[in-house]
C-alpha cells in the first residue's frame, strides 16, 4: 500500500480588517430591523383578520397600510446597503435606521 504524505492547505488570505467587520454588523443590525417590519406588518394582518372574525375594529386600515409602505421603503433601503460599498451603503443603512424609529414614533409611541 502507497504511504501517503501530508499535504498542507492554504486558505485565503482574508482582507477583512475591522471596518470591514463593522460594515458587515451594521449591515446585520439593519437587516434584523427590516425583516422585523415584516413580522410585525404580519402580525398586524393577522390581528385584524381575527379582529374582523370577531366582529372587533382590529388594528385598522391605516396601521395596516402604513406598515406595508413603511416597510416597502425600510426593505428598499436595505436592499441598497446590501448590494453596495462606502457611503451609498452606509447612508442606506442609516435610512433603515431612519425609517424605524419613524415608525416606532408613527404608530407605537405616539
Amino acid at each position: 500500500m502507497a504511504e501517503l504524505e501530508p499535504v498542507e492547505l492554504r486558505t485565503a488570505s482574508s482582507s477583512r480588517g475591522p471596518v470591514r467587520a463593522g460594515i458587515s454588523r451594521w449591515r446585520g443590525i439593519t437587516g434584523a430591523f427590516a425583516a422585523g417590519w415584516v413580522v410585525v406588518f404580519l402580525a398586524l394582518v393577522v390581528a385584524q383578520l381575527l379582529a374582523w372574525g370577531n366582529g372587533d375594529e382590529g388594528p385598522g386600515a391605516s396601521a395596516l397600510v402604513g406598515h406595508f409602505v413603511g416597510g416597502v421603503l425600510v426593505g428598499g433601503a436595505q436592499y441598497v446597503a446590501d448590494r453596495s460599498d462606502g457611503v451609498r451603503a452606509g447612508l442606506a443603512g442609516g435610512a433603515v435606521a431612519v425609517l424605524s424609529l419613524a415608525m416606532l414614533w408613527l404608530f407605537w409611541w405616539s
